[in-house]
């Protein structure tokens, strides 16, 4: 099996500094992680595969990714090394009519234009302009403790407890309100498998918030999350809108900088769930997802075939995907290494 590892030298260092850390933190990587071959390029650079180095461009990166697949062989899974000023998500045009339009790593999964349908394991580690936060993601293990923690906005407790009930016990669900970050145990994320938040986010704040009515009290902040483990799944809106931020004010990368937080999957936009069950949308998605990560699939096959069943699944239901169906596997990725 083949994974790509890929980054933008000039970019990556013009966010970093020295590249010699890193790229001896992928060496290390690369020898420890056997189960696949590996190789790590520069898509702006000179390459082992004889590939004209490509412009900080999506469509030129996806294109450099098919022609390597072309000389090397089938890429089974792509690891992206760089926040969106390395290498840039790409700008979907939106279904729906909220967000102008939709931050996706979908297409680099793809070989062709069907970019619902991913043929790739895909996984992206921002920089957090330090090459010590990189590394920290390729170093980490997975250790496992057979419990997980779950946090709900009020009105979405019921739709919320259909997703929780693949982890956890839906009686240990905390509801907000009345949980909030001024009664929030900091002890609550340690020691768990599967962190889960079914919360309200924003683009514009670091916070996450839960809902009762029309009250939206501040349900988690980044001062909260003192120390963690397992992998996170967010459906807040912007749980994963990382641009122009760091783990001081966006609660992915706070995550992340943990060392126990094996992974994190959120959406780059404003994501779509029921209040109530059956699970679809973001709800379905993670539902997925965790069903799949307690099978012990490695997170990025277990994400891959978690958007493909989604997929197929909408369209028994409805007998094609709507608009937000489309979004939703769109918008969320996750990033984690590829374990």
């Amino acid at each position: 099996m083949r994974m790509l590892i890929f980054t933008s030298k000039d970019a990556l260092q013009k966010e970093i500094g020295d590249l010699k850390p890193l790229e001896e933190g992928i060496q290390n990587y690369k020898r420890w992680y056997k189960n696949y071959v590996i190789e790590f390029v520069y898509f702006d650079e000179k390459n082992r595969f004889g590939i004209k180095p490509c412009k900080k461009n999506p469509k030129a990166i996806r294109d450099f990714i098919n022609k390597a697949e072309d000389r090397w062989g089938k890429i089974k899974t792509i690891l992206i090394i760089g926040g969106d000023s390395v290498a840039p998500f790409f700008r979907l045009p939106n279904p729906c009519d909220d967000d102008a339009s939709v931050l996706s790593d979908n297409p680099y999964a793809s070989s062709d234009d069907d970019f619902l349908i991913p043929e790739r394991s895909i996984a992206r580690i921002p920089e957090n302009r330090s090459a010590e936060f990189i590394i920290k993601q390729l170093n980490k293990s997975f250790t496992k403790f057979n419990k997980s923690f779950g946090m709900s906005s009020a009105v979405w407790k019921e739709a919320s407890k259909n997703v929780y009930k693949q982890i956890g016990d839906i009686r240990e669900l905390k509801i907000s309100p009345p949980v909030v970050t001024e009664n929030f145990k900091a002890e609550w994320l340690q020691k768990k498998d599967f962190l889960y938040f079914n919360l309200h986010g924003s683009s514009l704040s670091e916070n996450w918030y839960g809902q009762e009515n029309s009250n939206y009290p501040v349900a988690l902040r980044p001062f909260n999350v003192i120390s963690a483990s397992g992998f996170v799944a967010s459906e807040a809106c912007y749980g994963a809108y990382i641009i122009n931020k760091s783990d001081r004010n966006s609660l992915a990368l706070k995550f992340l900088h943990k060392d126990g937080i094996t992974g994190f999957c959120g959406s780059t936009t404003i994501a779509c769930g029921p209040p109530i069950p059956p699970s679809s949308e973001a709800d379905l998605l993670v539902k997925y997802l965790f069903e799949y990560l307690k099978q012990g699939l490695p997170a990025g096959e277990a994400f891959k075939n978690a958007k493909i069943d989604f997929a197929r699944k909408m369209i028994r239901r409805h007998g094609f995907l709507d608009d937000d169906d489309q979004k939703t596997p769109s918008s969320l990725y996750y990033t984690a290494i590829p374990y």
